[in-house]
């Protein structure tokens, strides 16, 4: 079950590692609704200090929102893109 990473403690992460993966949902560029998402592993950490969870916490501060999985031990960044693509019905409504 994924969590916001705001609502996990440091006590909660400790001595485990985690995969981070970037997921960008791909948008609309008329109805800003999704076309879709991407997924793209970034790299491999562990937190064993209080200095890794408040870096962890930094680098999710740039992104959309972070999630945590600590049972499948991965966290994932979202953020949002607008490709230049259209829903072929939105391309209709032009």
């Amino acid at each position: 079950m994924k969590k916001n990473l705001s609502e996990i403690k440091f006590e909660e992460l400790k001595n485990k590692s985690f995969e981070l993966i970037l997921v960008v949902g791909m948008l609309c560029e008329v109805c800003e609704k999704s076309l879709g998402a991407k997924e793209k592993f970034l790299r491999r950490i562990q937190i064993l200090s209080r200095e890794d969870y408040l870096n962890l916490s930094n680098k999710a501060s740039v992104h959309d929102r972070a999630e945590v999985d600590v049972e499948n031990g991965k966290i994932y960044f979202y953020d949002h893109d607008f490709p230049g693509d259209l829903h072929p019905g939105c391309i209709e409504k032009l």
